[in-house]
C-alpha cells in the first residue's frame, strides 16, 4: 500500500461577484485523477441541430476535503461523492462536463491520468421529491493533461547467478 501523502491534489474556489457585492458564480480549480469510475463518456446528439458535443467524467481529488466543504456549504450542494478511509484518508469525486473542441479533449483522458481542470460551478438540481441537496459540478472553460499515474515496472526479470 501506498502512503496516504502520494497525492498532490489541489482544489481551490473564487466567488465572482457583481458590483453590489451579490455572488454570480464561483470559479473552480482542481488538480486530481481520473479513475476508471470517471472516464468520460461522450454524447454528440446534442443541440437543437442535434450536431453539439459534450463530455461528462469525474474526477477524484484526495485531501482536499476542508475547502470542498467550504464551498458546499456556501452553495448548499453536494459532490457526486465523497469517503474518508484510513489507508486513503478523504477524497471526493467531483463530476465535471465539457462542451464541443473541450469535450473531444477530455474524452480522450485514460484511468490514471493526472489533470487540471477549471470551470465554472453548476449545481444541477436533484430529483423531484428527493431529500438530496443539488449536486455541484463544473462546466469546464479550462484542461491540461499533467501527467499519468506511475505504474509499478513489473516486467524485470531478476539476474541469473554465477
Amino acid at each position: 500500500m501506498e502512503p496516504r501523502n502520494r497525492y498532490r491534489d489541489y482544489f481551490s474556489f473564487e466567488s465572482i461577484r457583481d458590483k453590489d457585492g451579490e455572488v454570480i458564480c464561483y470559479h473552480i480549480t482542481m488538480i486530481g485523477t481520473i479513475e476508471r469510475d470517471g472516464l468520460a463518456r461522450i454524447r454528440t446528439d446534442l443541440g437543437t441541430e442535434q450536431d453539439k458535443k459534450m463530455a461528462f467524467g469525474r474526477l477524484t481529488v484526495h485531501g482536499c476535503d476542508r475547502k470542498i466543504q467550504v464551498l458546499l456549504k456556501e452553495t448548499g450542494s453536494r459532490v457526486y461523492y465523497h469517503s474518508y478511509t484510513e489507508e486513503e484518508g478523504a477524497y471526493d469525486i467531483i463530476s465535471f462536463a465539457a462542451k464541443d473542441w473541450r469535450a473531444d479533449e477530455v474524452y480522450k483522458y485514460n484511468e490514471g491520468d493526472r489533470v487540471l481542470i477549471e470551470g465554472r460551478a453548476y449545481l444541477r438540481a436533484a430529483a423531484p421529491m428527493s431529500e438530496y441537496k443539488p449536486e455541484m459540478t463544473v462546466t469546464v472553460t479550462g484542461q491540461f493533461l499533467l501527467g499519468h499515474r506511475r505504474r509499478p515496472a513489473n516486467t524485470l526479470l531478476p539476474q541469473e547467478e554465477y
